[in-house]
């Protein structure tokens, strides 16, 4: 019958405390003989190998040690996982080639939601999708992560790529009754920020017969340092006849003067010399209680506490003054020379070209609150029942943005991208002298982001005979969110009022330094005029910017799962239906003018059935072929849900969101041979999901009465009507889509051969994939691959660990992706291919007492972006090492 508490994963129990629960008593198998690094990776082994569906897992090598500083660098050493990156470490991970809106997470079996933001234009600020990001938590919070490839009907519904499953620590992980605990303390050097920071972890656990209690806490502070160069896109661009001198060359001159529609060239807009600095605040707690208060009876309660802050400093030099390069060519600017490759500008040199630099002063915090009760109680010997109930909350909220802008004047200024991998400017002038700069502009903003999740959830198994169970269930989930961002900027150049600006040198590294205004000591003096002020209200909303978004989910589903024999061969496997309605509210702000707004709301709701079946049928000890076969649906962003739109009636075009959007549908095959032995373990998978619906960004021209805005925003302006044709651009459900590949791993132990060799072990995976699906630019259809899908991406440690000391590199490589749909004329913006490389080293004092050495980001890796063969933005955040020491109890 079903064990409550410590069951094993290896049990066949379908409703099992395991369900919700890092397992204790995994390290009984037999084939668990070894600790550390080498342990954790046969313990994960032996759930993959006993898991019915394709799951991978990662757990803990010892209390409060996971593998990695990072969740998603540690799941990025999972077949079929890339991770991308930010401010030096791993933010969201994208799941056999698909994004991070097509994996779910869960927290101690809970959905869960997290909003953060990217401290770079060109990565996206703070945005409202169904993204999870892993950087809001220390990893020593976790004792294990599983994740789900295929799926099975008794899963929540919603990530056509998989589920990722985050368990935190219980106190009945620990087989002894009595105090178990754990304290670590590292400092985390950067070599381009030339900074130490401290990183702290403690646990501490008791069990009292049937009662256990465990907290946890960890913080740290880290600060890093982006630098590089970008630009704000590549645009096809037009020069004025008298902006372009006779000195430059007269075909190079035709082209950018008289080229029309797509002959035109490309070229960089904004060019800047850049520089992100962040210091990153992070703290976590956890509480667990379990009581058992009968033998039938189980209870957990889980708390869970996350808070990131983001507290930044950028600093920008760019050719975007008033007569600026930043496009088209038609002020004050005068081209004197110019080379093109193809269709692109790559080097130009100007006279009366205005600069401006950017002085910017960011402050973000993101909080996550979970609180979930799990009950399990055996109603008869054959029936179980399993209640969650739990709520969650995700809040953003960013008070300061503050940008303050000086301009150069009437510079000779050349940008040159015929080498490197990036654009070199050169100045006609000191680009530090403080006299050449004049205050030009500032800026400020403020934006807010609350999530909710309400769920419950009532499992029933009962055993219909050994070794078959008939799984019911029912989930209830209840989702919110809601948002603003609010704008003010005011311009300085002519303005009588305008006081100076007071300036300093640029005051983190970059690549070349120059002048900018003191952000908080210039903007003291911008206030006192009163023309601007941090005080942001209603009035500032940014249009598109104000929505709501409720969405309540119901399903039911019924499952069998069965352990049998057909011709003498162990099968297992589950087979199932799940039927889920949703029903969504999007509400929004929706601008009519330049002061005019009113409130939309749209009603939307779908249901879906979702079979699976999944079969494992053991060949032989080691051998073993897998089988799954289902559909799944991800619902989509939360962002192209919105209701909020810019109504424009002066030129008839509508900027929308689409709350009738329809979910992503995928049926999926997943196929794999398996094998296991003590010292080697093997699989070759192969996966393939058929996507319907597949959203794209699309405008199309229809009546007004057509678009389900309401009829009254025309009231105003009697020369539009209902059958009037508007512009709407807007997200929409488009041609199918498909993802396929090919996940070869393999661990190996070198367990067999003399000493001190057979200390040895390797552990790789290579993916392949491929796809396509369609998106639309300039009213063009173009066939590409789904964005977040890398052809080709490996990960390969090599390790040497004894009881006493243990070392491993690591490598991860990811091919070049897309992330959607490109900026301006380009059809698709993405990230070129990266190599990271690791190293963690640790020596075991004494049984309690361990030191460790690590560090990260070995070859100071490029983070590079581009649009269509452009390059966007390049930079570099240097190489992390880390010294700790941890004792555990």
């Amino acid at each position: 019958m079903t064990a409550l508490i410590g069951s094993s994963a290896a049990s066949f129990s379908p409703l099992s405390y395991a369900e919700t629960s890092t397992e204790s008593h995994i390290d009984d198998a037999e084939v668990i003989a070894v600790v550390g690094y080498r342990k954790s990776l046969k313990q994960s082994q032996f759930l993959k190998q006993e898991a019915t569906g394709t799951q991978e897992s990662i757990l803990s090598e010892d209390i409060g040690d996971f593998p990695d500083l990072n969740l998603a660098e540690s799941l990025q050493r999972i077949p079929g996982v890339s991770i991308s990156r930010d401010s030096g470490e791993g933010r969201q991970i994208s799941l056999r080639g698909l994004g991070p809106n097509f994996t779910r997470t869960r927290l101690n079996g809970m959905e869960a939601l997290f909003v953060t933001d990217s401290g770079i234009d060109q990565r996206g600020g703070a945005s409202r999708t169904r993204d999870f990001d892993f950087s809001v938590f220390a990893s020593e919070l976790f004792n294990r992560v599983d994740v789900l490839k295929s799926y099975e009907a008794k899963q929540d519904e919603g990530g056509i790529a998989g589920t990722v499953d985050l368990y935190t620590a219980k106190p009945f992980d620990y087989d002894d009754e009595g105090w178990n605990g754990v304290f670590s303390a590292k400092g985390l050097y950067n070599d381009r920020n030339d900074s130490t920071d401290p990183r702290f972890a403690a646990l501490v656990s008791n069990r009292w017969d049937n009662f256990g209690a465990l907290f946890s806490a960890a913080y740290s502070t880290v600060d890093t340092i982006e630098e590089g160069y970008h630009v704000w896109s590549w645009k096809q661009a037009s020069f004025g006849a008298d902006n372009v001198a006779d000195s430059v060359d007269a075909a190079v001159a035709d082209r950018l003067i008289n080229a029309e529609g797509t002959d035109r060239v490309f070229v960089p807009r904004a060019n800047n010399i850049a520089s992100w600095a962040n210091t990153r605040e992070r703290l976590g707690l956890t509480a667990a209680f379990q009581w058992q208060p009968a033998d039938r009876l189980s209870m957990d309660l889980d708390l869970l506490y996350g808070e990131l802050s983001n507290d930044r400093i950028e600093n920008q030099l760019s050719t975007a003054g008033t007569n600026a390069f930043t496009g088209d060519v038609n002020k004050g600017q005068l081209l004197t020379d110019a080379e093109i490759h193809g269709d692109n500008l790559v080097y130009a040199q100007f006279d009366h070209l205005d600069l401006r630099t950017e002085s910017k002063v960011s402050y973000s915090e993101s909080t996550f609150t979970q609180l979930s009760l799990n009950t399990n109680y055996e109603l008869s010997d054959r029936l179980v029942a399993n209640l969650l109930l739990g709520y969650s909350d995700s809040d953003f909220d960013m008070p300061i943005h503050d940008k303050v802008f000086a301009e150069a004047a009437d510079h000779t200024v050349s940008i040159d991208w015929r080498s490197g991998n990036h654009g070199h400017n050169n100045y006609d002038f000191d680009v530090t002298d403080e006299s050449e700069w004049n205050l030009m502009r500032s800026d400020v903003r403020e934006d807010s982001m609350d999530n909710s999740y309400g769920t419950a959830k009532l499992d029933l198994s009962y055993e219909v005979m050994d070794d078959h169970y008939l799984m019911f269930g029912v989930h209830y989930k209840e989702y919110e969110s809601s948002g603003w961002e609010r704008r003010n900027r005011v311009d300085w150049l002519n303005d009588p009022d305008a006081p100076d600006a007071v300036f300093q040198q640029t005051a983190i590294p970059v690549l070349s330094p120059y002048a900018i205004a003191n952000n908080q000591a210039t903007f003291e003096r911008l206030e006192a005029t009163g023309k601007i002020s941090r005080s942001l209200d209603e009035s500032h909303n940014r249009p598109g910017t104000v929505y709501d978004i409720e969405e309540d989910t119901l399903s039911l589903y019924a499952q069998y799962e069965w352990r049998s024999e057909l011709l003498h061969y162990p099968v297992r496997g589950n087979i199932g239906v799940r039927w889920v309605e949703t029903d969504q509210v999007s509400a929004g702000e929706v601008q009519l003018g330049a002061d005019e707004f009113d409130f939309a709301e749209f009603n939307n709701d779908y249901t879906e059935l979702l079979p699976s079946l999944n079969v494992v049928v053991d060949l032989n000890d080691d051998l073993l072929a897998r089988l799954g076969l289902n559909r799944n649906l991800s619902r989509p962003g939360l962002n192209q849900l919105r209701a909020a739109a810019q109504v424009q009636v002066a030129d008839q075009s509508i900027n929308a969101g689409n709350p009738n959007l329809e979910p992503f549908i995928a049926d999926s095959l997943d196929l794999s041979l398996e094998y296991y032995s003590d010292n080697l373990t093997a699989s070759l998978a192969y996966f393939y999901k058929d996507m319907e619906g597949f959203i794209v960004q699309q405008s199309q021209t229809m009546a007004y009465k057509d678009t389900g805005y309401p009829l009254a925003f025309l009231d105003f302006d009697p020369r539009v009507t209902p059958q009037s044709e508007f512009t709407v651009s807007q997200p929409v459900n488009s041609e199918d889509a498909y993802v396929q590949g090919v996940e070869l791993s393999l661990q190996f132990m070198f367990e067999f051969l003399p000493e001190p060799w057979n200390n040895l072990g390797f552990n790789g995976n290579l993916t392949y994939a491929d796809g396509e699906t369609t998106i639309y630019n300039e009213g063009q259809a173009h066939k590409v691959a789904p964005p977040g899908l890398s052809e080709w991406s490996n990960n390969v440690t090599l390790f040497y660990e004894t009881n006493t000391y243990g070392v491993r590199v690591s490598s991860s490589h990811r091919d070049e992706f897309i992330t959607g749909e490109g900026a301006s004329q380009n059809i698709v913006a993405g990230y070129e291919e990266t190599l990271f490389v690791d190293f963690k080293a640790h020596i075991n004092l004494t049984d309690s007492l361990k030191i460790s050495l690590e560090g990260t980001n070995l070859t100071d890796e490029a983070i590079v972006q581009f649009l269509d063969d452009r390059t966007q933005s390049y930079t570099q955040s240097g190489r992390n090492f880390i010294l700790g020491v941890n004792y555990a109890f």
